[in-house]
């Protein structure tokens, strides 16, 4: 870590380490002050407003229709956010390999990684506490790495040893960022989750901050980047900013990486909390809206469906193979045959139907069961209608 670099202790002191010889990054404690300036303040109100229709688009909706439309949405996010630690799994990967073998051990090792994210956040949300606590989170990570990698790092733990932000051959000497120490973990957690309970004028100011401080202190030995944007959606719902965890924030992220990287180091290395905050609020307008249309277009080609298949079914069994579409786009008789509970050639009438109109489509045949596509439902979530 280049100790010339951080200029300001705005936001935290470099500290020498002399065991070790090599330099570590102190983040001071919560809350950081902030410089609110009038285009600061402006882009809040953008984002709140931004936030508010996504919001409100969501009273719409039924309980069940929010179940169905989560599942896509959680999805997405745990896709995009693993991309950005360097997973090449697709939307299209995660679904299909829960019904076709991948071959490729690193994308199934990716592939895996996604879906804990998904089962993470269901858990969070189902879970969300009134008030956060450090046994809540430690929960969420310990998911987060159960069985994939970083299994091996103790889940669910804070580090015992030191870790760095950098190249894989990087030692703590040469690492870009080197975060809080061990020793200081405990102490800045706290904190942070003092923080999170906080009552403040600005929740989105806080959230941006709290955002900073958890990849600053880097408590776990893996897995900090994912729950740290997990973290995001979740305390958007815990405000009540949000009612639902129908936001995909990591697509801007990763589409900025760079920046993101930069603003973050530099909130550290030269106290540019505005900019970062900039930066975070600008990332959730974008997004919120993103979200709102993808959420629309999700809605009218579920109603689209429904429309369609009522003009070749009259069974009501139909409106129940159309909401299992939105659920896993990829699919078997049998999945169709075990969620209706009734006999094969009822169901293969139904696919058939389907197939017909342009609703799915035959995929590929796998152990010698063919497996069914409902392409246009991919197509949407990786954003390619």
């Amino acid at each position: 870590m280049n100790e010339k670099e951080f200029i300001s202790k705005k936001t935290g002191n470099i500290v020498w380490e002399q065991k070790g010889a090599y330099y570590w990054f102190e983040p001071h404690k919560l809350p950081i002050q902030i410089k609110e300036t009038p285009e600061l303040s402006s882009q809040a109100q953008k984002t709140m407003a931004a936030l508010a229709r996504l919001d409100g688009l969501t009273l719409k909706f039924t309980r069940e229709e929010i179940a169905l439309f989560q599942t896509p949405f959680m999805i997405k996010e745990a896709q995009l956010s693993s991309e950005i630690e360097g997973t090449r799994s697709t939307i299209s990967d995660v679904y299909k390999e829960e019904k076709i073998r991948e071959l490729d051990p690193e994308k199934r090792l990716d592939n895996e990684e996604i879906r804990n994210y998904k089962s993470a956040l269901i858990w969070a949300i189902q879970n969300i506490p009134k008030n956060f606590s450090e046994e809540y989170l430690r929960t969420i990570h310990e998911k987060l790495l159960q069985g994939v990698r970083g299994n091996d790092k103790t889940p669910g733990q804070y580090k015992e040893f030191q870790n760095a932000i950098g190249k894989r051959e990087d030692t703590l000497d040469t690492a870009k960022f080197v975060p809080a120490s061990p020793e200081k973990t405990q102490h800045l957690m706290k904190n942070f989750v003092d923080h999170i309970n906080t009552e403040t004028l600005s929740a989105l100011y806080k959230i941006g901050q709290l955002h900073y401080q958890f990849e600053a202190i880097h408590p776990f030995r893996d897995g900090n980047g994912r729950l740290g944007r997990m973290l995001i959606v979740l305390q958007l719902c815990k405000e009540n900013i949000l009612q639902h965890p129908l936001l995909y924030i990591s697509e801007y992220l990763t589409k900025n990486r760079d920046t993101y990287i930069e603003l973050l180091y530099n909130t550290s290395a030269k106290g540019e909390i505005e900019n970062w905050l900039m930066f975070f609020l600008k990332a959730l307008e974008n997004q919120a809206k993103k979200s709102l249309e993808l959420l629309k277009k999700i809605d009218e080609y579920k109603r689209e469906l429904h429309e369609t298949t009522q003009h070749i079914s009259s069974s009501p069994k139909m409106h129940l193979v159309i909401e299992h579409l939105f659920k896993q786009p990829f699919f078997t008789v049998n999945d169709i045959k075990k969620l209706l509970q009734t006999s094969q050639p009822t169901v293969w009438n139904l696919i058939r139907k389907l197939i017909n109109v342009g609703v799915v489509k035959e995929y590929s045949t796998e152990r010698n069961a063919k497996v069914y596509l409902a392409e246009k439902i991919i197509l949407l979530l990786e954003d390619k209608l």
